[in-house]
């Protein structure tokens, strides 16, 4: 972890405040109160003190080199969990036409309707079978990249990738694919810290001058043009599609125009603030409408948070709120709470928006979500420590999800986002299975397995 998760939390927040100052978003029967960020600052601040508490700012410790990780237990689990995922993916699927976007929306919509009602079950068998498994390719990925000498392509592609694509379609979803694409990228990025190369150091001059070894920052598994095209091209086939996902639900609506007319009506939101002519005039109403829909899902939390903390009177939802998987719990449990606590979200038009991670925690518990904050810093922190202190390689696996986790903060909490429960939980049950090995010294130079 190159920043502190302190620093970390306070530059991505500062930078949705500023985008959402600098572009020309345009509030429309909302309110932003001083109460509200109040309060915001102080979820930070708590998420903040949890993080000092478990570890502060620190250099760069050298790796252990005779220390390495035992994964093929490990390997077996997350091989039989994807497997799994794309089968159930695909019986879930069949008789679907899963690459029509509209037939898609249009599943997402009424979904979204029998929740707030509390009446939707989560889907069929198969569904629910792919929601539990397909996660465990994300922490696949970062594994089998991050950790192997040479990664095998075939094996990323059918243990990482596929599961996630086959889900992300049975869903209808874009946030699978997005999260897929940004552990693939980080498991190339932790490559430098689990295959360190050294060189030695330039004698000096004095004849006591030792040795000393230095680091290089070249990776045994480098990033030639073939791997970069491949990643790049995988982009932009998920950009292209996430573009078509929002200019199909615009369509439906009637075009960007009437999305403009949704967003000033129903969301409380337009781009119509200073500079917005500007943009319309450089991008034009299709380029100004994607630069718009994809930065308010980045910053409404700003707007929602602030909503909810003024405003929300209703009962604490103890998770229904923010994690997927307590709330289809609770819907075959007492489908009428559910009801009535997003009945009180769509009162305050937030219901079906992302209320970021500390909004989240106040709808599901009020104040007493500042204690989970809290331990979500230490938590943050405890990783940082032990990432930069160098001992264990395998606390370099939880690194993503603590990354991600804070980056995605204005959205919902590490445990809400993408699933975010079911991926911690796989992440925990391999770093349970895993074992940290010491090597003899003859077989330090011969790298991981």
């Amino acid at each position: 972890m190159k920043y502190h998760p302190v620093v970390l939390m306070l530059v991505v927040w500062g930078l949705c405040i500023a985008a959402f100052t600098i572009l020309p978003f345009q509030l429309e029967n909302r309110v932003m109160s001083l109460y509200g960020f109040f309060i915001l600052s102080l979820f930070i601040a708590v998420f903040c003190a949890g993080a000092l508490t478990a570890s502060l700012p620190q250099a760069q410790r050298p790796r252990r080199r005779d220390v390495t990780v035992d994964f093929r237990l490990a390997d077996r689990a997350l091989m039989a969990a994807g497997v799994i995922a794309i089968l159930a993916s695909l019986i879930d699927t069949s008789g679907r036409n899963v690459l029509d976007l509209a037939d898609a929306y249009q599943i997402r919509s009424d979904r979204a309707g029998n929740l707030m009602a509390g009446d939707e079950r989560g889907g069929s068998l198969w569904f629910q079978i792919a929601f539990l498994t397909y996660p465990a390719s994300y922490i696949y990925l970062v594994r089998e990249i991050g950790f192997r000498a040479r990664p095998v392509l075939w094996k990323v592609v059918v243990f990482g990738l596929m599961p996630v694509t086959m889900a992300s379609l049975a869903m209808g979803g874009r946030a699978p694919l997005f999260y897929a694409l940004l552990m693939l990228i980080y498991g190339f990025a932790l490559r430098s810290h689990t295959f360190p190369k050294v060189r030695p150091a330039v004698r000096g001059p004095g004849p006591q001058t030792a040795m000393r070894p230095r680091r290089k920052p070249l990776l045994p598994f480098r990033l030639t043009a073939p791997v970069k095209i491949a990643i790049g091209v995988l982009g932009a086939v998920m950009m292209i599609y996430f573009v078509q996902v929002f200019l199909t639900r615009a369509d439906v609506a009637g075009g960007v125009d009437a999305m403009f007319g949704v967003a000033h009506h129903s969301w409380g939101v337009n781009f119509n603030g200073p500079g917005s002519n500007m943009i319309f005039a450089l991008l034009g109403p299709d380029g100004a409408y994607l630069l718009f829909v994809f930065v308010w899902y980045a910053v409404q939390g700003l707007v929602m948070s602030n909503t909810i903390f003024t405003s929300y009177d209703g009962p604490m939802l103890l998770g229904v709120g923010g994690i997927d998987l307590v709330s289809a719990l609770m819907r075959r449990v007492n489908g009428q709470f559910v009801a009535d606590g997003y009945a009180h979200l769509a009162n305050m038009n937030v219901y079906g928006f992302l209320p970021s991670a500390f909004g989240s925690l106040y709808v599901d518990f009020k104040f007493f979500g500042l204690i989970l904050c809290g331990g979500w810093g230490w938590l943050a922190g405890l990783v940082y420590g032990k990432v930069k202190r160098g001992v264990d390689p395998l606390w370099l696996l939880a690194v993503p999800c603590v990354t991600l986790g804070i980056v995605f903060s204005t959205i919902n909490t590490p445990i809400g986002f993408s699933n975010g429960l079911v991926t911690h939980s796989w992440l925990v049950v391999v770093m349970i299975l895993a074992r940290s090995v010491v090597l003899r010294p003859a077989a330090v130079q011969q790298g991981r397995r």
